[in-house]
């Protein structure tokens, strides 16, 4: 028989949440073959077929990235990104545009101008754009566990701190009298 206690060990990092990435384009059938390439565990693929369907999206759901398709009707992708980069909430989603037209640089100055990490033409190089939306997913993944690390330690220092005004309180009073 042991005398000592029965030690549970509580784990405090919870099961990783789904990363969200935004695919816009208003051809369905690219939607498909990006999720298809996309698809991976704890990835959610949200897709939309306009910008204003996007915006409704990113209203209701962290991104970690954002895919882009340049020429859209309505709504293109610089104009999608400028509103995604006048907002608070979506500022800091990165974007990569996806253009079936000839390189130009005016264009792809456009969209670094609206707010684009890079900017890639059709047909995708798969490896590529695999290689890329990991690199992001990794970068977000890694800003969510120091932000909650970063909340850990302020809840520490919090409790320290009281911890200490208690003490120099209870050091105090037999002194005083």
């Amino acid at each position: 028989m042991s005398l000592a206690p029965d030690i549970v060990s509580v784990s405090t990092a919870q099961a990783p949440a789904m990363t969200h990435i935004l695919l816009v384009d208003d051809v369905p059938q690219n939607l498909v073959a990006l999720e298809a390439l996309l698809a991976q565990d704890g990835l959610d693929i949200l897709k939309a077929n306009s910008g204003a369907e996007a915006l409704e999206l990113l209203l209701r759901f962290d991104v970690a990235l954002a895919l882009l398709d340049v020429q859209m009707p309505e709504m293109d992708g610089f104009a999608l990104a400028e509103f995604m980069r006048g907002s608070s909430r979506t500022r800091h989603v990165p974007i990569i545009f996806l253009t079936a037209s000839p390189s130009d640089p005016a264009r792809s100055f456009k969209g670094y101008d609206a707010g684009a990490v890079d900017f890639l033409h059709k047909p995708l190089d798969p490896r590529v754009l695999l290689g890329k939306v990991n690199v992001f997913i990794q970068l977000y993944r890694q800003r969510l566990e120091l932000k909650e690390r970063n909340e850990r330690l302020e809840r520490s220092l919090q409790l320290n701190e009281t911890m200490i005004a208690v003490l120099t309180h209870d050091l105090r009073t037999p002194l005083s009298a």
